[in-house]
């Protein structure tokens, strides 16, 4: 399935003339996704979620969402991963028969998700992963931060082409491109981008930086806390809550950057001169 749709629109000039023209949209699709697991000697299959996302990259989407949810903690945990639709909108991911899930406590943390967003979930964060705490000792100038945008900026194919897509940008410290992810959900992009590095056994990521390309949520800080990152960057404004998540476990938070400027909401310590 393809990440980007051409259709036929109106567009309105600065003039007043109205022309037709092509335009490239980004795709938005739903995606199930199914996990089979072992239980009491016995093999189950389980509805898990259904996620709207931009499809592409959906096996690195689902083994992100797979670990940032703490149903797996390595890669090998998934023996193997095929799509059972023709359209490719439903995902089945097969778990080693070591791994052990408790599916009716995986299930009442997605419907306290569903309903008010993080229900559930701030009390065990530290429980799912060893990861946290994120790296205390990293650091980063200022200068390099303020070269982030631009090459956020000209690495997001899929928002050049549509203009309605999300980024994740990984960089080390020297400012340097590690991997990009993106996706119609800021979240699943998220995903996209820890499955990535999980599949390439490149997790913890201590030594790395992570910048969003818009608005910093809670959970987003949690993602990025399951990968082990201590330093989050995003060209929007930080919530509440991910702000006091960020102090809980010792995450740096830099909102509202710009080649110029930036805020410090939380772990002033790492960012040096």
């Amino acid at each position: 399935m393809k990440s980007i749709k051409t259709i036929h629109i109106h567009k309105k000039t600065p003039e007043g003339n109205t022309t037709a023209v092509d335009d490239k949209i980004v795709v938005e699709a739903p995606l199930q996704i199914i996990i089979a697991y072992t239980h009491k000697s016995e093999r189950r299959k389980e509805i898990l979620s259904v996620t709207m996302r931009t499809p592409g990259d959906d096996f690195n989407l689902v083994t992100g969402f797979l670990f940032n949810e703490a149903i797996i903690t390595k890669a090998s945990d998934i023996v193997r991963m095929r799509y059972t639709s023709d359209d490719e909108s439903i995902l089945l991911a097969e778990l080693n028969e070591q791994v052990e899930i408790k599916i009716d406590e995986i299930k009442r943390n997605f419907i306290s998700n569903s309903s008010c967003g993080f229900c559930g979930r701030l009390d065990d964060v530290s429980q799912k992963n060893a990861f946290i705490p994120a790296e205390r000792n990293l650091k980063i100038t200022a200068s390099t931060l303020h070269t982030l945008p631009a090459l956020l900026q000209s690495s997001q194919s899929l928002f050049s082409e549509t203009g309605g897509a999300h980024a994740v940008a990984l960089v080390n410290t020297k400012g340097e491109l590690l991997h990009i992810s993106e996706d119609v959900g800021r979240h699943n992009a998220m995903d996209k981008l820890v499955g990535k590095m999980l599949l390439q056994n490149a997790l913890p990521l201590h030594d790395a930086v992570v910048l969003f390309s818009g608005r910093l949520s809670y959970e987003l800080v949690q993602k990025s806390l399951m990968a082990g990152i201590s330093i989050v960057c995003a060209i929007g404004a930080p919530s509440s809550l991910a702000v006091e998540l960020a102090e809980d476990y010792g995450v740096t938070i830099i909102g509202f950057l710009k080649n110029c400027s930036f805020n410090i909401y939380s772990g002033a310590q790492r960012i040096i001169q």
